[in-house]
């Protein structure tokens, strides 16, 4: 049996941007996630027309798009795409470059948390476990104007920005840069990191979640939010 085999690679050219003074020559996190919105749109009609032309299946599709959007964040904007279909290919990918999407309905909305599906400091160009969050309207699927404060028990929380990786404490509200958690992995080792959910205008919380990660071969692999 034949197997069907399409490869599409696409630079993203946006990585040697050579930049003049001070600025970095490189796109920080707070860059890449301003275009993600861009970038998701082309995925998914680039999986529309993958699905037409029966080389990438409906079931596979929001793995399929999850994998590239790790690629791209993990690889600074630059990296390529490859758009294939081979039976159980996705199974054989690298969990370290795959995005997580995790989500749950709480009292305020529904709350969605882009993350890793294991996060490797050996491998990965990112300074911790991605914590990417958004709350929607649970009927409508409306953004809910929100804060997010996150707690970590161990570890620190980092923000990642023009000026590099700056470390923020164990407790930090989200101003809308990308935020991580770092501790180095040790075999066995669990943490639990807390999330309230914030009113705009005051402090009320207004929901509370929990994320467990656990560390397993060098990794930190994230739980279910509960």
């Amino acid at each position: 049996m034949k197997t069907r085999l399409l490869t599409l690679l696409l630079a993203v050219c946006l990585l040697p941007c050579f930049a003049s003074g001070e600025e970095s020559a490189y796109l920080s996190g707070s860059d890449l996630k301003s275009i993600q919105p861009q970038y998701e749109a082309f995925l998914d009609a680039l999986a529309d027309l993958l699905i037409e032309k029966g080389l990438l299946t409906e079931e596979v599709r929001e793995d399929w798009t999850l994998y590239q959007l790790g690629d791209f964040l993990q690889n600074g904007g630059y990296g390529s795409i490859v758009a294939m279909y081979t039976p159980g290919l996705l199974e054989l990918a690298d969990e370290s470059v795959s995005m997580c999407r995790l989500r749950l309905d709480t009292t305020a909305g529904t709350l969605t948390l882009d993350t890793l599906r294991r996060y490797s400091p050996t491998y990965s160009s990112l300074p911790g476990i991605p914590l990417d969050t958004e709350l929607d309207d649970a009927d409508t699927g409306e953004p809910v104007s929100c804060r997010f404060r996150w707690t970590a028990t161990g570890g620190m929380l980092l923000i990642w920005d023009g000026d590099g990786v700056v470390a923020v404490g164990s407790t930090f509200v989200s101003d809308g840069r990308p935020l991580y958690w770092y501790e180095e992995p040790m075999e066995g080792c669990e943490e639990t990191l807390r999330l309230e959910i914030l009113d705009t205008a005051e402090n009320t919380v207004m929901a509370t979640i929990y994320l467990d990660v656990r560390s397993e071969d060098g990794c930190w692999i994230p739980g279910e939010l509960k």
